[in-house]
């Protein structure tokens, strides 16, 4: 059976596209399975579709390729179904070009089974569809959802396809009652979620996260608000949102007018998102509707309980209460439902023990998502519309499928991974993966079915401005070697010095090719554990960060300081900026400090005292007035603590703990005014490249009225 899903753009990032890749890499295990994208937008997926699927698309916008379709006038032209749909108002809209070809498409195909995912392609398919292939119309959010125009245009077009497939049994009810007479199977398949290659949560992490796009219908402001009596009750808990989208700088003044820099962060998105919900402890869902909830599922199965409002209709489908997550009631005012969401995840924070046990009841119990059953009710979904069409297909079973060589697996991990060109000529991309072990070591996982035998190298090299020596970890490829090797850089001896390193693969000893390693899966949630053991070395703080970088590659970001502090609160008030935190290193004890403001390269503009106390924590006042009065025009000052006494050594003032790179992006402090003869001076707090507390301040006009 060959099967068929029309995606609008496969190429970007959303759950309907993850949904769909994740099903149709099931499917092709058993069937010919092809992926028709409306738009190509990139030259690869954002999000991969596994092995046995196939990938076209009909209207290139990539500008500069040699199918680029933008300069046709066809492509000027706006499209004519379903107008009420969204795409229409995105920056790619629906054109004649793409109706066209579509249309084209769709009387060419040898497809047995089409599956359209949003409603300009179901009521496309309706109208265009033919009757010797099978036509099934997918819901991903639902039907109350839809704006009146669109709610009207597919349901006229359901009764023209075969099937329609909603997420959630709640919506088929909708559907139902929307929709007495339709003669069209109407039935409900929840979307499926692979079993996770990340290790599970740890549940340790004091680390709520939430994820998805930055829309209104998410009421990420709900869940903001929530968080301020959570961090109240529970400073050293912090609410982590990944993703994007036309609410972060609303939700970005939200932070600020409650006062949650030092404990909310919006994260920019990550592909792949389950290392992200790894570390959490807990998940937060706060959506005002939810047709299905993969967030859900994606959190549950690695470990983590879900605190999500009981909105329609996914969450109470997924979420047993009590059991494996909490739900929490809706309908109210949003100061209600902000408290039940608040008091729920406080409740989770405070029992240890429930929490753990909820974590192992939602592993146990998302086992039903995995993509095996639902492409199992897909078939028997398919038979029951037309018996014998879902019969494994016998010209493309799995076991029968051609032999890859080397270079034809490599180049489809490459391509999975957005790699763009090979490491070197002659060897293919090997993906390398990082975890990082609870007491800071990291874990190299090499695969070898693509190595050449003989001796390698595993190198990290120090970049430009980063003083130190390529650190080589050695292994060999032989026939006997399994399919991957593991090799551990252990957290000990003398640390690695602050900066980047790009980590490379060199076969043979020291005269052989090196190539950048692209980055494979990498598991960095240890380095929020609550406690991180001190280094073995004495040193004040010592790590190392592995990330993936913007061009596809595996590098670390590392940390080495004899002495630290520490910034965990900067609080703003009418007289002065505190700062509080805690002292690392043996270079630290038995010093008293002052807190000093340097312009890079010169002396001291001002100090301000500082308290130490017997456990290391530090608590510093900048007086607002003293550091107006040293502002010229716009300056900057570094700020460190330094000693009293001549023998100890200067400490500055920074955030390195966690597993950020750059913090520039997620760590966002408010300002602080102070009127001064010559006019409103303007303190603005903020970070560096390598994560030190800087200061800003900037003369500004009297008149200038104060930032919300």
């Amino acid at each position: 059976m060959k099967i068929t899903f029309l995606l609008y753009n496969a190429y970007g990032i959303g759950g309907t596209i993850r949904a769909t890749a994740n099903l149709a890499t099931a499917l092709a295990g058993r069937h010919e399975v092809e992926i028709v994208s409306y738009y190509r937008t990139a030259d690869r997926p954002s999000l991969p579709f596994g092995p046995g699927v196939t990938l076209r698309s009909l209207v290139d916008l990539r500008r500069g390729s040699r199918q680029y379709d933008g300069d046709d006038p066809a492509q000027a032209r706006l499209g004519t179904v379903c107008r009420h749909d969204h795409p229409y108002k995105s920056a790619t809209p629906p054109s004649a070009l793409g109706e066209a070809r579509l249309a084209e498409y769709l009387r060419r195909t040898d497809a047995d089974v089409v599956v359209a995912t949003r409603p300009y392609l179901v009521c496309f398919l309706a109208e265009h569809g033919r009757a010797d292939h099978l036509r099934i119309g997918q819901e991903h959010v639902t039907h109350d959802f839809h704006n009146p125009g669109l709610r009207r245009d597919q349901d006229a077009a359901l009764g023209r396809l075969d099937a329609f497939v909603t997420v959630s049994h709640g919506d088929e009810r909708a559907y139902r009652e929307a929709l007495p007479d339709v003669a069209t199977r109407l039935t409900h398949i929840p979307n499926c979620c692979p079993a996770p290659e990340t290790e599970p949560s740890s549940g340790d992490t004091r680390t709520v996260v939430a994820a998805g796009r930055l829309v209104p219908v998410k009421r990420y402001d709900r869940l903001i608000g929530a968080f301020a009596k959570v961090a109240a009750e529970h400073p050293d808990w912090t609410l982590r949102i990944y993703g994007r989208g036309r609410e972060k700088e609303k939700l970005r003044r939200r932070v600020r007018e409650l006062g949650l820099h030092d404990h909310v962060f919006l994260m920019d998105p990550h592909s792949p998102i389950d290392t992200e919900w790894a570390k959490g402890a807990i998940a937060a869902v706060s959506s005002s509707t939810e047709s299905f909830g993969m967030t859900i599922v994606e959190a549950m199965r690695l470990g983590v309980p879900v605190v999500s409002t009981d909105c329609d209709y996914g969450p109470r489908e997924i979420i047993t209460h009590g059991e494996d997550g909490l739900l929490v009631p809706v309908g109210g005012p949003d100061a209600a439902v902000e408290e039940g969401i608040a008091d729920a995840l406080c409740r989770l924070i405070e029992n240890d023990a429930e929490r753990l046990r909820m974590a192992g009841a939602a592993i146990r119990s998302t086992r039903r998502f995995l993509p095996e059953h639902m492409a199992a009710q897909y078939e028997a979904l398919i038979d029951d519309l037309r018996p014998g069409t879902a019969a494994p297909s016998r010209s493309r079973p799995r076991s029968a499928a051609p032999a890859r060589t080397p270079r034809q697996r490599a180049g489809a991990i490459a391509e999975r991974l957005g790699v763009a060109t090979l490491l070197g000529k002659g060897l293919p991309p090997v993906p390398v993966g990082c975890r990082v072990a609870p007491d800071g070591s990291l874990y190299f996982r090499v695969p070898t079915a693509d190595l050449p035998r003989g001796d390698w190298q595993l190198l990290l090299k120090p970049r430009a401005g980063t003083e130190d020596t390529e650190v080589r970890l050695p292994f060999e490829v032989t026939g006997s070697t399994g399919p991957e090797v593991e090799l551990l850089l252990h957290r000990s001896g003398r640390p690695m010095a602050e900066g980047y390193w790009n980590v490379h693969l060199r076969h043979g000893r020291d005269k052989g090719r090196v190539r950048r390693a692209p980055a494979g899966l990498v598991e960095t949630g240890r380095l929020l554990a609550p406690t991180v053991p001190p280094h073995p070395s004495g040193a004040g703080f010592a790590t190392a960060v592995p990330y993936r970088t913007q061009d596809g590659n595996l590098s670390l970001r590392t940390w080495s300081r004899a002495g630290h502090a520490e910034l965990e609160f900067l609080a703003v008030g009418e007289e002065a900026v505190t700062l509080t935190g805690t002292l690392h290193g043996d270079v630290t004890r038995g010093h008293h400090y002052r807190l000093t403001a340097r312009p890079r390269g010169g002396e001291a503009a001002f100090e301000a005292r500082c308290r130490v106390d017997e456990a290391g924590c530090f608590t510093a006042e900048i007086p607002l007035a003293e550091a107006a009065r040293h502002a010229s025009g716009r300056s900057t000052w570094d700020l460190r603590l330094e000693p009293y006494d001549e023998q100890g050594e200067a400490v500055r003032i920074a955030r390195l703990r966690g597993d950020i790179v750059d913090r520039r992006r997620t760590d966002a402090f408010p300002v602080a005014r102070h009127a001064t003869a010559d006019g409103v001076v303007e303190l603005r707090p903020c970070l560096t490249a390598g994560h030190d507390l800087a200061l800003k301040a900037v003369t500004v006009a009297p008149a200038l009225e104060p930032a919300v």
